[in-house]
C-alpha cells in the first residue's frame, strides 16, 4: 500500500495516512466485533471480516484516487479487526490455559508466513503486470481463505448471558479489569505502534535510498522469514516460562532496531535493521492474543477481547498518523527515533507493571 501511494504521487504524507485510516477502521470496528462475536458466533465474524478485506483489495484495484483508497483503507481494517478478534475467540475457545500460547503463536506463525511470501510476490506482481493487477490477486487469495472457513470451521458459539445489555457488560468489563486494562493496554500500544510503524517506515526508507520495488520487497520478505521462524519456539518458552519471557526482549529489540532506522546508508545497512526487527517481531509472536485470552472471562470472552484489541490498535492507528505528521515536521528519522522512546516506555510497564498470567493450576 505504502508504496502504491507513492507510484500514485501521492507522497510520504498520504502513504502514512492510509495507514492510519487502516487503523481507524479497526478501531471503529474492535467493540461491534466483540458484540457480534457473542450474537453470531466465531465463525460468521471471521467470514464477515474476510468478505471485507476481499473488497478492500477490489476497491483498490479499480481507483488509485484519494477517496476511494481511503474508503478501502478503512474497509480493510474493519475486516482485518474482525478477522483477528474472531481467530483470537476461536482458539481461546478450543485451548486450555497450558497449550494456549503454543495455539496462539502457531496462529500468528501462519500470518508471518503469509507475510513472508506475500511482500516478494506482490513486488514481483506489481513490477511485471502493474499494482492493480496484485491488488486483484490479494483479493482471489483472500477469497481462497474464506471458502477455507466456510468449508472447516467449526460454528462455536458462546453461551448468551440473557437480560444482560452488550454496552452494561462492557462497562462491567472495564470497570472489574482497570488496572490490567491500564497496565497491560499500555504494554500493546507501544508494541501495536512500533509494529504499526514498521510497515511503514522500511518502505520509505527503502524509497528514499532509492532502492526499487523488488528490492524493498526482498527486504520485507527476508525479515518476515526471520519472524516467521520463531513462532513454535515462541509458543514453547511462552507455556513453559511466562508470556514475559518473550514479550520484554521483544520490545527492547523491536525500539533498538526502529532506533537504526536514520543510520541506514543502503541496501545491506537497511537489510539487517529489518532483519533485527523480525527477529524482535518474532520474539513477540502471539503476546498480545495470547494475553488477551488469558485474561478473558468465557462468559463475556467477545466483548473483553473487543475492548483489548480496541486499546491495541490505538497504538496501531495513532501510530502513521503521528509518524506521517512527524515527516512533514521534522525528519523520517525523527519520527523513527520517537516511535522506538514510546515502544521502549511500554516495555518498562510489561516488565514491571504486567502481572505474568501464565497460570498452572490444573496440568496442561
Amino acid at each position: 500500500m505504502p508504496l502504491y501511494v507513492l507510484e500514485a504521487g501521492r507522497g510520504g504524507a498520504f502513504a502514512a495516512l492510509l495507514i492510519g485510516l487502516r487503523g481507524m477502521g479497526m478501531l471503529l470496528f474492535d467493540l461491534p466485533v466483540g458484540i457480534l462475536l457473542t450474537r453470531l458466533g466465531d465463525k460468521r465474524v471471521l467470514i464477515l471480516g474476510l468478505v471485507a478485506m476481499v473488497i478492500s483489495a477490489l476497491l483498490f484495484a479499480a481507483s488509485d484516487g484519494p477517496w476511494a483508497m481511503s474508503v478501502a483503507a478503512i474497509v480493510a481494517g474493519m475486516g482485518f479487526a474482525a478477522w483477528i478478534i474472531g481467530r483470537q475467540s476461536y482458539i481461546a475457545d478450543s485451548s486450555e490455559i497450558g497449550e494456549r500460547g503454543r495455539a496462539m503463536t502457531m496462529m500468528a506463525g501462519t500470518m508471518r508466513v503469509g507475510s513472508l511470501i506475500g511482500p516478494a510476490l506482490g513486488a514481483v506482481v506489481a513490477e511485471a503486470f502493474g499494482f492493480k493487477v496484485a491488488f486483484i490477486l490479494l483479493a482471489a487469495v483472500t477469497g481462497c481463505a474464506t471458502f477455507l472457513v466456510i468449508s472447516f470451521t467449526d460454528d462455536v458459539r458462546p453461551e448468551k448471558q440473557a437480560g444482560i445489555a452488550h454496552l452494561s457488560r462492557i462497562r462491567e468489563i472495564v470497570t472489574s479489569h482497570t488496572r490490567i486494562l491500564t497496565t497491560g493496554g499500555l504494554a500493546s500500544i507501544g508494541l501495536q505502534l512500533m509494529r504499526s510503524g514498521r510497515v511503514l517506515l522500511i518502505p520509505l526508507v527503502g524509497y528514499f535510498l532509492d532502492l526499487n520495488i523488488a528490492a524493498i520487497g526482498l527486504i520485507i520478505s527476508l525479515s518476515a522469514m526471520v519472524d516467521a521462524a520463531l513462532f513454535y519456539p515462541v509458543g514453547i518458552v511462552m507455556d513453559r516460562f511466562g508470556r514475559k519471557w518473550t514479550g520484554v526482549p521483544s520490545m527492547v529489540l523491536f525500539a533498538l532496531s526502529l532506533a537504526l532506522l536514520p543510520l541506514s546508508q543502503g541496501y545491506y545497512s537497511l537489510l539487517a535493521i529489518a532483519l533485527l526487527s523480525g527477529f524482535a517481531n518474532g520474539l513477540g509472536t502471539g503476546l498480545l492474543i495470547t494475553l488477551g485470552s488469558d485474561l478473558s472471562p468465557p462468559a463475556v470472552r467477545g466483548e473483553f477481547l473487543g475492548i483489548w484489541r480496541l486499546i491495541g490498535d490505538l497504538g496501531h492507528s495513532a501510530g502513521p498518523f503521528m509518524i506521517g505528521a512527524l515527516i512533514e515536521l521534522a525528519t523520517l528519522g525523527v519520527a523513527a527515533t520517537t516511535v522506538a522512546g514510546i515502544g521502549l516506555l511500554g516495555a518498562a510497564v510489561l516488565y514491571g507493571l504486567v502481572d505474568e498470567t501464565l497460570r498452572r493450576d490444573k496440568p496442561p
